[in-house]
């Protein structure tokens, strides 16, 4: 091996060692976190009716709500047997997650409303959800206090603001 070939490695194997990490790093960055607890997505996939369905993302999202309230929060032994542990994250992770699950209610009842599902289910359903979004309202204002970061508090402001789309629907 030359001089010069024995002074580039070294660089070289840094440089492939650094652009790897990056790699990884870039790449977890972009795998996008589970808003649902595995117990939750279970009980998701085994209530069909869009009444049952809506109460579960509810309740998932109220425990993160619960969680942003106070870290240190318990649940009983039978809520963690249906539900599982409480969900755990940062701030911004319990807040996006929060906005997430929203979401997928949201689209849950858009599906149950295109396939024709006009029953009394879904009023049902669209009547609990936008009374549940109605009371979080406040509990995530409440938050802002406690965040310090702008990325928390556009989390936060995103999660409010989702939740004041739910309160305004109607299923016309």
């Amino acid at each position: 091996m030359s001089r010069f070939q024995r002074s580039i490695f070294p660089a070289l194997c840094l440089s492939l060692i650094s652009l790897s990490a990056m790699f990884i790093v870039a790449q977890a960055q972009t795998e996008r976190r589970d808003h649902l607890t595995e117990q939750e997505a279970e009980l998701v996939r085994e209530f069909q009716e869009i009444d049952k369905r809506v109460e579960i993302f509810i309740k998932a999202a109220e425990r993160r709500l619960l969680v942003l309230a106070n870290p240190e929060a318990l649940q009983k032994k039978k809520e963690e047997e249906t539900w599982g542990p409480l969900p755990q994250g940062t701030k911004l992770e319990l807040l996006q997650d929060y906005k997430h699950i929203l979401e997928e209610a949201e689209e849950k009842l858009d599906d149950w409303n295109s396939r024709g599902g006009k029953d009394k289910l879904l009023p049902k359903a669209l009547n609990k959800f936008k009374e549940a979004a109605t009371q979080h309202i406040p509990q995530l204002r409440a938050l802002e206090p406690q965040l310090k970061e702008k990325r928390e508090l556009r989390a936060l402001a995103e999660a409010i603001e989702e939740a004041e789309i739910v309160t305004k629907a109607s299923t016309n």
